[in-house]
């Protein structure tokens, strides 16, 4: 009996306490100039997006109205900002390959990611040895960590992990060089184990002609893409602008990877050049577009 006694000694004083409670005070009143300030707020706001999107938006072609596909990869990305941030600047879907020990590595990522309005794909620009073994000089390779014939399997696999810890934006990976590295099979199949448990796809570059990671890539289930064009291996401007045309031909037969490297003369040819493209129907894709499009494509070295 006595639980039941305070259980209703409870609810008496709750019931005189809600009796004698202040009234809530009363719903805040909007007059109807109040509404249409907020409606025009509102107004002005989706204007100013509007005039965004049509004077700074990605110039965007679907899919299926495109009369061609092209992917164009910028390599060597974090040495330097101020091209960088012209190249970021285009109104075009490019991708970014990050070198892991470059010094602006971290913040081109950050102001990558940034932009919510210009979604860019991020790949890791993966130094791996070259058959001039030269170029891996620290002096000449500005302190990259490159992966090599000789690692064991195990130092290949700790050396990309690390790498990836410092780009971990990256969706996708592709080689810095490599000419020697890519054409060793062995070393292609750890490399690939790692990506495939990262859930990470793969390009290859096409340093050399002997490469082994697209067949090792496929072989495992990773999805991969091959660069089809450099489009400044001549870094001169007209070189460049032949190059860019060849692989909007080859665009038209099938998706197609093109790489360049920052410089002024990249940056004006894509300035110039991709409006061009663009009225004649050519699509510049991401490269997580072709691979959901495609399932990946083969290709060869034009």
């Amino acid at each position: 009996m006595r639980p039941r006694l305070l259980l209703w000694l409870w609810l008496a004083i709750a019931g005189i306490a809600f009796a004698f409670a202040p009234p809530p005070p009363p719903s805040p009143v909007i007059t109807a100039e109040e509404i249409r300030g907020l409606e025009a707020s509102i107004e002005r706001a989706l204007e100013a997006a509007d005039r965004w999107e049509e004077t700074r938006g990605d110039r965007v072609i679907p899919w299926d109205e495109a009369q061609g596909h092209l992917a164009i990869v910028i390599d060597d990305v974090g040495r330097e900002l101020h091209l960088f941030e012209q190249l970021h600047g285009l109104r075009y879907r490019l991708a970014f390959a990050i070198l892991p020990g470059a010094v602006y590595s971290a913040g081109v990522q950050l102001r990558l990611r940034a932009d919510r309005r210009r979604p860019r794909e991020i790949l890791l620009h993966l130094p791996m040895e070259p058959l001039n073994r030269g170029a891996m000089d620290p002096e000449v390779a500005a302190g990259e960590v490159f992966l090599e014939v000789d690692d064991p399997a195990e130092v290949l696999r700790a050396k990309a992990a690390d790498a990836l810890a410092r780009v971990p934006a990256a969706i996708g990976v592709n080689n810095h060089m490599g000419s020697a590295l890519t054409a060793e099979r062995p070393a292609m199949d750890a490399f690939v184990g790692l990506l495939r448990e990262r859930g990470l796809f793969a390009l290859d570059s096409l340093t050399g002609p002997d490469s082994a990671l697209t067949e090792a890539a496929a072989d495992a289930g990773v999805p991969v893409l091959r660069r089809a064009f450099f489009l400044d291996h001549d870094p001169r401007r007209s070189a460049i602008e032949e190059q860019l045309a060849l692989a909007a031909v080859a665009a038209r037969e099938g998706p197609v990877v093109a790489i360049g490297h920052p410089s002024s003369a990249l940056v004006e040819v894509l300035r110039e050049r991709l409006p061009k493209l663009e009225a004649e129907g050519i699509a510049i894709v991401p490269l997580g577009e072709i691979l959901r499009r495609t399932g990946g494509i083969g290709g060869a070295e034009r």
